[in-house]
């Protein structure tokens, strides 16, 4: 007699509890309130492939791709080939019904798991966010995605990290103890025990920025409660941790999504010359993993990977930039504009995130867009109009390497 397979705990649950929640008009998001995705390539184009000029008629592979992601990326990106995948029935579903409503052509799904993807078949670009903390052997499931990346295409990766979440494993065991399942009852339960937490309880850092963020608010939810303290299995990795399963998955770390967690200053060492020195000396992985243990700001690590060695942690050495380097906006936005005479540099931001510059930052900020030579051109004619002092290229080397340390620009070969 043959045993049924047991399903899968996690199958089961996002089968119950489809994430994120179903949008059923997607377009008239995108459309008329702007939606976003952060995997969205128009936006993060230059840090997934710096040596390519823009070009959405790309292969596209979404590995694990909930309820929405993928009805996004064929409506947002129609000359683009998606292929997606999740191991929730209900998200399938949801998927093929929108497939039906909008009519898509550039969209296939399929209920498969990461490792049963066909190592034949390759792809331009690998989304996966939010999926390979939670399969049975991360490490296999992200070989698989490398392999079946093109030589020169790249991944997008997001995975949860350990610097915020210990709360959140600390209050999973809790709710475990307490035998809560995974029902109306129970997110009910969840939430009133949440009033209850004292006020140093690890968590609740994660869960105020959760209540902050631009991207899915998971408590707003019942599939979020649910995924966040009743998942049926997840983990969550520090710095090093990331950096081995990268380093035996055959792939290379290029970037961050946003630099400003790993890279920013949060220490001013000018009077420590030996402090400033070591600081100045740490590679990338420790750079990264010092900021976030001064300054723990982070649940998740959003990064994109390559096949190729070359594009290393790319641009961390800023002994990389020349003259010829592009130095490019990104998501920032300006928002107040500057004032010469009162020598306010106006601010830039994202969303309600606001960053107040100086004058000489803001001249920079507005002739990006350029190769740096030529941003060191038109910004000292600037300058120069209005009687403020001159920049040498080195000068400006440094001013554009720190701004990409605080996630506020990006550079490209072309």
């Amino acid at each position: 007699m043959t045993n049924k397979r047991t399903k899968d705990p996690l199958e089961q649950q996002y089968t119950n509890h489809p994430y994120p929640q179903p949008i059923m008009n997607m377009q008239e998001q995108i459309e008329k309130f702007g939606y976003k995705q952060m995997s969205s390539f128009d936006l993060i184009w230059k840090k997934l492939f710096p040596e390519k000029d823009y070009d959405d008629d790309i292969d596209v592979l979404i590995a694990g791709c909930g309820t929405n992601q993928a009805i996004y990326h064929a409506l947002k990106f129609p000359k683009s080939k998606n292929y997606a995948i999740d191991i929730s029935q209900t998200s399938i579903d949801h998927v093929k019904n929108m497939i039906k409503k909008y009519d898509l052509k550039n969209l296939e799904v399929e209920k498969k798991d990461i490792v049963d993807l066909n190592a034949k078949q390759k792809f331009d670009y690998i989304i996966s966010t939010g999926v390979i903390h939670h399969t049975k052997d991360p490490q296999e499931s992200l070989n698989k995605l490398v392999k079946i990346t093109k030589s020169d295409g790249a991944l997008f990766i997001m995975i949860y990290a350990s610097f915020l979440r210990h709360g959140i494993y600390y209050l999973q065991d809790v709710f475990r103890y307490l035998k809560i399942q995974p029902d109306q009852k129970g997110v009910s339960l969840i939430k009133n025990l949440l009033r209850l937490l004292p006020e140093n309880h690890y968590a609740l850092n994660y869960i105020k920025g959760m209540q902050i963020s631009s991207g899915t608010r998971d408590f707003e939810f019942d599939a979020g409660i649910v995924d966040t303290f009743l998942n049926a299995r997840d983990k969550s990795y520090d710095i090093y941790e990331l950096k081995e399963m990268i380093e035996n998955s055959g792939s290379y770390f290029q970037c961050w999504l946003n630099n400003d967690c790993y890279y920013r200053d949060l220490i001013d060492f000018s009077k420590e010359e030996e402090l400033k020195n070591n600081f100045e000396n740490l590679d990338p992985w420790e750079r990264a993993d010092f900021t976030q243990k001064f300054d723990p700001n982070n649940g998740k690590f959003s990064f994109i990977l390559r096949k190729e060695k070359k594009f290393e942690n790319i641009w961390f050495d800023i002994k990389s930039l020349n003259k010829e380097t592009y130095a490019n906006h990104n998501e920032y936005k300006a928002k107040k504009s500057m004032d010469i005479d009162s020598n306010y540099g106006g601010s830039i931001g994202i969303g309600d995130v606001s960053i107040d510059l100086t004058v000489e930052e803001r001249v920079i900020w507005d002739n990006l867009n350029n190769k740096v030579k030529n941003i060191l051109v038109h910004s000292n004619r600037e300058f120069k109009k209005n009687n403020l002092q001159e920049i040498t290229l080195n000068e400006l080397f440094v001013l554009l390497h720190k701004f990409w340390k605080r996630g506020r620009l990006d550079f490209s070969y072309v």
